[in-house]
């Protein structure tokens, strides 16, 4: 019995099929998700603790199914955050000196289709350094340091004329400061940590624009912009401090509060809130750029706040004068000031402007307030004004950010001590000192831990320390 061999496409019919399920399938795949970028970079070392995760595809995702899928190593509770197809994961710092590897498998688009391929890759976290200021060469710069006992401090800047002052980025990957001029203005200029790509934020013609801060996100940067004067000797005076806001992505340069007003000191709150000093107000001025809202603060000291990293207080030094002559310190320099008033610590709500005295009834001098990232200590400068208790310098100290359980953690009486920065896990505390009685010393940049052991100097002729992360 014959069998007919079965009907076969004729050629001209065949090809084209075949095509076209090769060009569905290309285009299916071609259509399916796909990463195609991401930081840190696989195996890059000396990586920033505060570096966020980065990871960009080329379709618009489910963003649920993404997050969902994303994994690190050691865990690490964060945020996320999308810039159209970008996925940011921001975090608490790493531990120095670890590995992190982070592990994406899934996630969808948002028509549905799977995401081509898992990604999996591995970066190490950089040693604990420090930057600060240091006029070596006759004007100061930035330079960096780590903590080994060993290291040997990098410069990072190179200005003729020096830097005024500077800030890190959250990230701390590079510095915003201001680069001083021949003519005694500042332009605000940017720069990696490395030394690298060096770049002019803001040109100040005619001003000084000093003291930027980063925000939180690192997309804008406040600052004091000043006018310069001319004299008719050819010396230089200032105008009245304007607090400014700086966009980077837009170069948008917008000045806050009243035009001829005095404001300064601008300080960021970890929610994009911003602070600043009014002189004119006598007020800490606390502005939330996104509702437009303003919140005024009395300050007649003039000195700046640090905000709770939750948000809820500002603490501030304020000026109070006591009920009664206190005992009049013979022979010090303090005689003529101790009977008249002396400066404690406010904690005020700031939904309410409800204010605590954090200092208690004591006689003291109490400054440079700075909370611990938790939240839960404050670091501050004290000096006790009471014929018993009176030192040329101001000391380190800690207290609940309750006012309970204040103590020192220094007691070095001609040494005053100030700029405290804590460290990222806030188990240290970064600060400047310098001799009070004999001011022809240069300034010593120490570290100790917050248990108060430990304590050891870093630089021996510094000053403004950053804790970088």
């Amino acid at each position: 019995m014959l069998r007919r061999p079965p009907a076969r496409l004729p050629i001209f019919i065949a090809l084209p099929v075949i095509g076209l399920l090769a060009g569905l399938a290309l285009a299916v795949f071609f259509s399916l998700p796909q990463v195609t970028a991401f930081s840190p970079a696989a195996g890059a070392q000396l990586v920033s603790a505060r570096a966020p995760i980065r990871i960009t595809f080329n379709r618009s995702m489910d963003r649920t199914s993404v997050e969902n899928a994303l994994r690190v190593a050691p865990p690490m509770e964060g945020a996320f955050a999308w810039e159209g197809n970008t996925l940011i994961f921001t975090h608490p710092p790493w531990p120095v000196e670890s590995a992190v590897t982070v592990m994406l498998a899934g996630g969808r688009s948002q028509r549905g289709l799977p995401l081509l391929g898992a990604r999996t890759w591995t970066f190490a976290i950089r040693g604990e350094r420090v930057a600060y200021l240091t006029p070596a060469g006759g004007v100061a710069n930035i330079w960096v340091t780590s903590l080994s006992v060993e290291a040997v401090p990098q410069p990072t800047t190179a200005e003729a004329h020096g830097v005024y002052d500077f800030d890190a980025a959250p990230d701390g990957a590079r510095f915003v400061y201001a680069a001083l001029r021949a003519d005694g203005g500042a332009d605000l200029r940017a720069i990696n940590v490395d030394g690298t790509s060096a770049t002019d934020l803001l040109t100040c013609p005619g001003a000084a624009c000093l003291s930027p801060a980063f925000s939180p996100d690192g997309k804008r940067i406040a600052y004091e912009r000043q006018t310069l004067i001319p004299g008719l000797t050819g010396a230089v005076t200032f105008g009245n401090p304007q607090v400014h806001l700086l966009t980077l992505a837009t170069s948008e340069d917008q000045p806050l509060g009243e035009a001829g007003g005095q404001t300064r000191f601008p300080r960021w709150g970890l929610d994009g809130r911003l602070s600043y000093l009014d002189s004119i107000r006598q007020a800490l001025v606390i502005r939330d750029l996104a509702s437009g809202a303003v919140t005024y603060i009395p300050n007649t000291s003039g000195g700046s706040g640090t905000w709770s990293p939750d948000g809820q207080f500002i603490v501030y030094p304020e000026i109070f004068f006591p009920p009664e002559p206190t005992e009049a310190l013979t022979g010090t320099a303090e005689t003529e000031h101790t009977d008249k008033f002396f400066s404690h610590l406010l904690r005020v709500k700031i939904a309410t402007n409800e204010a605590q005295n954090l200092s208690g009834e004591g006689v003291v001098e109490d400054a440079s307030p700075v909370y611990a990232p938790a939240g839960d200590w404050l670091a501050f400068a004290r000096k006790g004004l009471d014929a018993s208790q009176w030192t040329p310098g101001r000391q380190l100290w800690l207290m609940r950010a309750d006012g309970s359980e204040a103590h020192a953690l220094t007691a070095e009486p001609f040494y005053n001590h100030s700029a405290f920065v804590w460290r990222p896990d806030g188990q240290a505390i970064v600060y400047m000192r310098f001799n009070a009685a004999d001011l022809a010393q240069p300034a010593e940049i120490w570290v100790i831990n917050a248990d108060g052991t430990g304590a050891r100097r870093l630089v021996a002729n510094g000053y403004l320390p950053r804790w970088l992360p």
